[in-house]
């Protein structure tokens, strides 16, 4: 989700401590999201009262960034940087918590290198800090440093079954790496140890069951996912990024009113472009055709309010591509994506897709082969890696990746699944 796809989608920015490993009962849900304005309101008047106290300043910078998460005003943002650098330059050694603040704060606008610098700083100030070593391994692999990463969470001492936010990056490399069922055990442990803690944000316990129903998705269960989905929106009803991914669900399986259901409350909570296009393919599909032009216009008025606060949406440039329209705003946004992060899967089969959707077989095939180089198991990766070897005449590699990407998931998009089948018994 524009720059929030990162910082709200991807990883737990809070700083989970270790938890008892004894027992996984879930503690009980306490809706925090309810009070938070409140709570933000009174360390706003604190820091009237004193304002050059450090630690009120960066606490309420985190307080700021846990807002954003359950309200998505980029305000909040903002405001959270700014507090975060002040707090910082009135006590620079050792102030752990502002930095990783601020580093989650950057990492909202893409700002990948800048935010691992903070991170770092973060690290070095408190060595013991696994947290900050488990993020730094994040923004890694947002960077496309998958060796790195690896070497950073093996180097971290704390023991990964006491800890979420470690658990839930191995899960995220263990994704990206082929191997999905080793990332659906950690994500589901890390998970039940969230829901032990009462002291857990209710957005931060749902964000584990979105993770959980995300890749469960992945492998194809539905069933799963559509369970994981249901929890976690219970817990935090204004989860946007869980009813994006809802949609995409449904809309994958064809169910387009329950597409429409989740997108519209999607992007009435943060109108991001990927909610307004599931949207949109939602209202072609049922026949609302004047409905989808005013979406796809929204969808446009979004774009231009996003890059002017300088975030990117390459999800954006794949709608696009997928629909063969705006061809050369998607490669402006790929191109865009792929310059802030570098040799990353996602942005390698972004940069792919579009220059496929262009005609430029041969372009899209050198980033194709980047995006599949570790056999990453998802299934519209490797159709998309498929249909690119298909027109540069690796019709071999084509049948292979076409057969890979039904097996991991038979039904992952609502016309790419089908063409898969297609192309497969032609091949056959």
């Amino acid at each position: 989700m524009a720059g929030a796809i990162v910082a709200l989608a991807m990883w737990p920015l809070f700083g989970a401590n270790r938890a008892p490993t004894a027992t996984f009962t879930p503690a009980p849900l306490i809706a925090d999201y309810q009070t938070r304005d409140q709570l933000v309101a009174f360390y706003e008047r604190e820091m009237r009262r004193t304002p050059n106290d450090q630690i009120k300043m960066r606490m309420l910078a985190g307080l700021y960034m846990q807002r954003f998460k359950e309200q998505f005003d980029l305000g909040d943002v903002t405001r959270a940087e700014a507090l975060a650098r002040r707090s910082i330059q009135l006590q620079p050694q050792g102030n752990t918590p502002a930095q990783m603040t601020l580093a989650n704060a950057l990492l909202t606008y893409h700002h990948f290198r800048q935010a691992m610098v903070h991170e770092r700083d973060a690290w070095s100030g408190e060595p013991s800090n696994a947290n900050a070593q488990a993020q730094i391994a994040s923004l890694q692999m947002e960077l496309g440093e998958y060796a790195q990463a690896k070497a950073t969470l093996r180097s971290i001492r704390s023991p990964a079954s006491e800890n979420p936010t470690i658990d839930s990056v191995w899960a995220r490399y263990d994704e990206l790496t082929g191997k999905l069922p080793e990332a659906r055990i950690l994500i589901d442990r890390a998970m039940r140890i969230a829901d032990s803690d009462v002291n857990n944000p209710a957005s931060d316990r749902s964000w584990f069951h979105m993770r959980a129903a995300q890749l469960a998705f992945e492998a194809g269960d539905f069933a799963t996912a559509q369970r994981e989905f249901a929890t976690c929106l219970t817990m935090f009803p204004d989860n946007a990024m869980a009813l994006i991914f809802q949609a995409r669900m449904f809309r994958a399986e064809k169910r387009w009113r329950a597409t429409l259901k989740a997108a519209k409350a999607a992007a009435a909570l943060y109108p991001l472009p990927q909610a307004l296009g599931y949207e949109a393919d939602a209202e072609r599909a049922l026949g609302m055709t004047s409905d989808a032009r005013q979406t796809d216009a929204l969808i446009g008025a979004e774009v231009r309010l996003f890059n002017a606060q300088g975030i990117n949406d390459r999800l954006l440039a794949n709608y696009y591509a997928q629909r063969g329209v705006h061809l050369n705003i998607a490669l402006n946004s790929a191109r865009s994506d792929y310059d802030r992060r570098g040799d990353e899967i996602y942005a390698d089969d972004t940069m792919s897709w579009t220059l496929a959707a262009m005609g430029k077989w041969r372009q899209a095939r050198v980033y194709s082969k980047r995006a599949v180089r570790f056999n990453t198991q998802d299934a519209e990766l490797q159709y998309h890696a498929a249909i690119i070897a298909l027109h540069t005449g690796h019709r071999r590699e084509a049948k292979r990746r076409l057969k890979q990407a039904l097996a991991e998931n038979p039904n992952f998009h609502p016309t790419e699944a089908d063409d898969a089948r297609a192309q497969l018994s032609k091949l056959e």
